[in-house]
Protein backbone atom coordinates (compact mmCIF):
# COMPACT_ATOMS: atom_id res chain seq x y z
CA UNK A 1 0.00 0.00 0.00
CA UNK A 2 3.09 2.31 0.91
CA UNK A 3 4.89 1.50 -2.43
CA UNK A 4 1.69 2.38 -4.45
CA UNK A 5 0.95 5.37 -2.67
CA UNK A 6 4.66 6.39 -3.55
CA UNK A 7 3.59 5.61 -6.91
CA UNK A 8 0.39 7.64 -7.54
CA UNK A 9 2.78 10.69 -5.64
CA UNK A 10 5.29 10.06 -8.41
CA UNK A 11 2.92 10.02 -11.00
CA UNK A 12 0.82 13.12 -9.80
CA UNK A 13 3.85 15.80 -9.03
CA UNK A 14 4.36 16.65 -12.81
CA UNK A 15 1.18 16.88 -13.87
CA UNK A 16 0.84 19.85 -10.59
CA UNK A 17 3.75 21.25 -11.26
CA UNK A 18 3.23 21.20 -15.16
CA UNK A 19 0.01 22.66 -14.89
CA UNK A 20 1.62 25.58 -12.38
CA UNK A 21 4.18 26.39 -15.16
CA UNK A 22 1.74 26.82 -17.19
CA UNK A 23 -0.11 29.05 -15.70
CA UNK A 24 2.65 31.14 -14.71
CA UNK A 25 3.80 31.56 -18.27
CA UNK A 26 -0.11 32.42 -20.28
CA UNK A 27 -1.86 34.58 -17.42
CA UNK A 28 -0.09 37.73 -18.06
CA UNK A 29 1.66 38.97 -21.49
CA UNK A 30 3.03 42.16 -20.79
CA UNK A 31 2.57 45.07 -23.31
CA UNK A 32 6.56 46.25 -23.03
CA UNK A 33 6.66 47.30 -27.15
CA UNK A 34 3.93 50.28 -25.61
CA UNK A 35 6.11 51.57 -22.83
CA UNK A 36 8.03 54.14 -23.20
CA UNK A 37 10.36 56.28 -20.95
CA UNK A 38 9.66 59.82 -20.65
CA UNK A 39 12.51 62.81 -20.61
CA UNK A 40 11.45 66.12 -19.37
CA UNK A 41 13.47 68.91 -19.84
CA UNK A 42 13.76 72.37 -18.37
CA UNK A 43 16.19 75.47 -19.65
CA UNK A 44 16.50 78.48 -18.25
CA UNK A 45 17.93 81.16 -20.23
CA UNK A 46 17.45 84.37 -17.74
CA UNK A 47 16.29 85.75 -14.84
CA UNK A 48 14.91 89.14 -13.25
CA UNK A 49 18.05 91.51 -12.54
CA UNK A 50 17.39 91.40 -8.77
CA UNK A 51 18.28 87.04 -9.03
CA UNK A 52 20.67 87.45 -11.80
CA UNK A 53 23.72 86.73 -9.60
CA UNK A 54 21.98 83.64 -8.54
CA UNK A 55 20.41 82.69 -12.37
CA UNK A 56 20.73 79.17 -12.39
CA UNK A 57 21.25 79.26 -16.26
CA UNK A 58 21.47 75.74 -17.87
CA UNK A 59 19.04 73.04 -19.04
CA UNK A 60 17.70 70.43 -16.02
CA UNK A 61 16.57 66.74 -17.16
CA UNK A 62 14.10 64.90 -14.85
CA UNK A 63 12.63 61.53 -16.03
CA UNK A 64 9.81 59.02 -15.63
CA UNK A 65 7.62 55.91 -17.10
CA UNK A 66 4.64 56.31 -19.51
CA UNK A 67 2.33 53.98 -21.83
CA UNK A 68 0.92 53.95 -24.86
CA UNK A 69 -3.04 54.04 -23.95
CA UNK A 70 -6.09 52.73 -26.93
CA UNK A 71 -8.34 56.17 -26.45
CA UNK A 72 -7.89 58.23 -29.53
CA UNK A 73 -8.56 56.45 -32.66
CA UNK A 74 -5.37 57.03 -35.23
CA UNK A 75 -3.63 59.12 -32.51
CA UNK A 76 -0.81 57.84 -30.38
CA UNK A 77 -1.40 59.08 -26.66
CA UNK A 78 0.65 58.23 -23.76
CA UNK A 79 -0.33 57.99 -19.76
CA UNK A 80 1.67 59.10 -17.67
CA UNK A 81 1.78 61.21 -13.76
CA UNK A 82 1.25 64.89 -13.77
CA UNK A 83 4.24 65.85 -12.15
CA UNK A 84 6.14 64.06 -15.19
CA UNK A 85 5.40 66.34 -17.72
CA UNK A 86 5.84 69.99 -15.96
CA UNK A 87 8.30 71.54 -13.37
CA UNK A 88 6.63 74.66 -11.36
CA UNK A 89 9.22 77.43 -12.13
CA UNK A 90 8.97 80.70 -10.45
CA UNK A 91 8.15 83.75 -12.80
CA UNK A 92 9.19 86.45 -10.10
CA UNK A 93 12.53 85.12 -10.40
CA UNK A 94 13.01 83.83 -13.91
CA UNK A 95 12.45 85.76 -16.71
CA UNK A 96 13.03 83.29 -19.76
CA UNK A 97 12.40 79.22 -19.85
CA UNK A 98 11.23 76.64 -22.08
CA UNK A 99 10.22 72.73 -21.17
CA UNK A 100 10.08 69.97 -23.54
CA UNK A 101 9.37 66.44 -23.70
CA UNK A 102 10.43 63.10 -25.12
CA UNK A 103 10.06 59.62 -25.14
CA UNK A 104 12.16 56.67 -25.62
CA UNK A 105 10.47 53.55 -26.89
CA UNK A 106 11.07 49.46 -27.30
CA UNK A 107 13.70 50.04 -30.04
CA UNK A 108 15.75 52.79 -28.23
CA UNK A 109 14.76 55.56 -30.31
CA UNK A 110 13.55 58.92 -29.51
CA UNK A 111 10.47 60.87 -30.08
CA UNK A 112 9.24 63.96 -29.04
CA UNK A 113 5.96 64.04 -27.26
CA UNK A 114 3.79 67.44 -26.73
CA UNK A 115 1.19 67.56 -23.38
CA UNK A 116 -2.36 67.36 -24.64
CA UNK A 117 -3.58 67.69 -20.43
CA UNK A 118 -1.78 67.61 -17.61
CA UNK A 119 -3.28 68.04 -13.65
CA UNK A 120 -2.26 67.89 -10.20
CA UNK A 121 -2.77 65.90 -7.11
CA UNK A 122 -5.77 67.35 -4.34
CA UNK A 123 -6.91 64.25 -3.13
CA UNK A 124 -10.64 65.37 -3.74
CA UNK A 125 -11.26 64.27 -7.48
CA UNK A 126 -8.53 65.87 -9.49
CA UNK A 127 -5.29 63.38 -9.80
CA UNK A 128 -1.56 63.62 -10.76
CA UNK A 129 -1.82 62.62 -14.36
CA UNK A 130 -0.98 63.97 -18.01
CA UNK A 131 -1.86 62.49 -21.75
CA UNK A 132 0.90 63.04 -23.93
CA UNK A 133 0.83 63.24 -27.96
CA UNK A 134 3.22 61.55 -29.82
CA UNK A 135 2.45 61.53 -33.59
CA UNK A 136 6.27 59.83 -34.93
CA UNK A 137 5.46 56.45 -32.33
CA UNK A 138 3.63 54.07 -33.93
CA UNK A 139 2.48 51.44 -31.38
CA UNK A 140 -0.40 49.46 -30.10
CA UNK A 141 -2.09 50.99 -27.03
CA UNK A 142 -3.06 49.53 -23.87
CA UNK A 143 -6.91 49.93 -22.68
CA UNK A 144 -8.12 50.91 -19.67
CA UNK A 145 -9.85 48.50 -17.25
CA UNK A 146 -14.00 48.49 -17.50
CA UNK A 147 -13.50 47.38 -14.00
CA UNK A 148 -12.20 48.84 -10.71
CA UNK A 149 -9.27 46.47 -9.20
CA UNK A 150 -10.81 44.88 -6.12
CA UNK A 151 -8.44 44.81 -2.82
CA UNK A 152 -6.12 41.76 -2.81
CA UNK A 153 -6.51 41.59 -6.58
CA UNK A 154 -2.73 40.99 -8.03
CA UNK A 155 -1.28 44.36 -10.34
CA UNK A 156 1.77 44.93 -12.01
CA UNK A 157 3.29 47.53 -14.13
CA UNK A 158 6.12 48.13 -16.50
CA UNK A 159 8.71 51.17 -15.72
CA UNK A 160 12.10 52.23 -14.93
CA UNK A 161 13.09 52.99 -11.07
CA UNK A 162 16.07 54.75 -11.03
CA UNK A 163 16.16 54.99 -14.58
CA UNK A 164 16.36 51.70 -15.30
CA UNK A 165 15.68 50.99 -19.09
CA UNK A 166 17.44 48.92 -21.60
CA UNK A 167 15.27 48.49 -24.53
CA UNK A 168 13.49 46.07 -25.00
CA UNK A 169 13.94 45.09 -21.42
CA UNK A 170 11.92 46.97 -18.81
CA UNK A 171 11.59 46.25 -14.88
CA UNK A 172 8.10 44.53 -14.18
CA UNK A 173 7.14 44.83 -10.86
CA UNK A 174 4.27 43.22 -9.19
CA UNK A 175 2.06 43.82 -6.23
CA UNK A 176 -1.67 43.77 -4.69
CA UNK A 177 -4.09 46.26 -4.92
CA UNK A 178 -4.60 47.74 -1.26
CA UNK A 179 -7.88 49.71 -1.55
CA UNK A 180 -8.97 53.61 -1.97
CA UNK A 181 -8.01 56.02 0.18
CA UNK A 182 -9.52 59.11 -0.81
CA UNK A 183 -11.40 60.71 -3.89
CA UNK A 184 -8.00 60.70 -6.02
CA UNK A 185 -6.21 57.34 -4.66
CA UNK A 186 -5.65 54.48 -3.95
CA UNK A 187 -3.09 52.60 -2.23
CA UNK A 188 -0.44 49.15 -4.13
CA UNK A 189 1.55 47.25 -2.51
CA UNK A 190 4.29 47.22 -5.55
CA UNK A 191 8.09 48.33 -5.11
CA UNK A 192 8.55 51.63 -6.75
CA UNK A 193 11.44 54.70 -6.56
CA UNK A 194 12.12 57.29 -8.51
CA UNK A 195 11.83 56.71 -12.38
CA UNK A 196 8.47 55.05 -11.53
CA UNK A 197 6.33 57.54 -11.39
CA UNK A 198 3.84 57.61 -14.99
CA UNK A 199 3.73 53.76 -14.94
CA UNK A 200 0.41 52.63 -16.21
CA UNK A 201 -0.48 50.09 -13.35
CA UNK A 202 -2.46 47.02 -14.91
CA UNK A 203 -4.71 43.90 -14.09
CA UNK A 204 -3.33 40.62 -15.27
CA UNK A 205 -5.52 41.17 -18.57
CA UNK A 206 -3.21 44.37 -19.71
CA UNK A 207 -6.13 46.81 -18.43
CA UNK A 208 -4.91 49.85 -17.20
CA UNK A 209 -6.39 50.42 -13.85
CA UNK A 210 -4.56 53.55 -12.56
CA UNK A 211 -1.16 55.75 -12.82
CA UNK A 212 1.39 55.47 -10.32
CA UNK A 213 3.13 58.46 -8.87
CA UNK A 214 3.76 58.65 -5.40
CA UNK A 215 6.04 55.96 -3.72
CA UNK A 216 6.87 55.67 0.34
CA UNK A 217 10.20 55.64 1.68
CA UNK A 218 8.92 51.73 2.22
CA UNK A 219 9.68 51.52 -1.33
CA UNK A 220 6.43 48.37 -1.57
CA UNK A 221 3.76 50.63 -0.56
CA UNK A 222 2.87 52.94 -3.98
CA UNK A 223 0.38 55.57 -4.43
CA UNK A 224 -1.45 55.50 -7.50
CA UNK A 225 -4.63 57.36 -9.21
CA UNK A 226 -7.57 55.74 -8.52
CA UNK A 227 -10.25 53.81 -11.43
CA UNK A 228 -12.67 56.05 -10.89
CA UNK A 229 -10.48 59.42 -11.07
CA UNK A 230 -8.84 58.34 -13.66
CA UNK A 231 -11.66 57.29 -15.68
CA UNK A 232 -12.84 61.05 -15.84
CA UNK A 233 -9.36 62.26 -16.69
CA UNK A 234 -9.37 60.16 -19.83
CA UNK A 235 -13.15 60.69 -20.64
CA UNK A 236 -12.17 64.79 -20.64
CA UNK A 237 -9.10 63.85 -23.26
CA UNK A 238 -11.39 61.39 -24.93
CA UNK A 239 -14.19 64.55 -25.48
CA UNK A 240 -11.48 66.68 -26.16
CA UNK A 241 -11.13 64.33 -29.66
CA UNK A 242 -14.39 62.85 -30.26
CA UNK A 243 -16.49 65.47 -28.91
CA UNK A 244 -19.79 63.50 -28.26
CA UNK A 245 -18.73 60.48 -30.25
CA UNK A 246 -19.08 56.98 -28.08
CA UNK A 247 -16.48 56.51 -25.87
CA UNK A 248 -15.18 52.95 -24.83
CA UNK A 249 -14.68 53.75 -21.46
CA UNK A 250 -16.49 52.39 -18.36
CA UNK A 251 -19.93 54.50 -17.39
CA UNK A 252 -18.92 56.96 -15.05
CA UNK A 253 -19.95 60.62 -15.33
CA UNK A 254 -19.07 63.89 -13.05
Amino acid sequence: MIEKSKLLLILFLPIVLSCTTINLQTKVNPPVKSYVKIYHKVSITKCTEAYRDKCPVGSYLSMGSGMVIDLIKNQTIILTAGHVCKSEVDETKILSHTQSISVIDHKGFEHDAYVIKSTDDNGKGSIDACALWAPTIKEKGVKFSMFEPKVGQELYYIGSPSGIYHPPVAPILTGLYSGQIDVSNSLVSIPATGGSSGSAVMDLNNRIVGILWAAHEFHHVSIVTNWHATSLFLYDIARMYNGKEKINLPLIRN
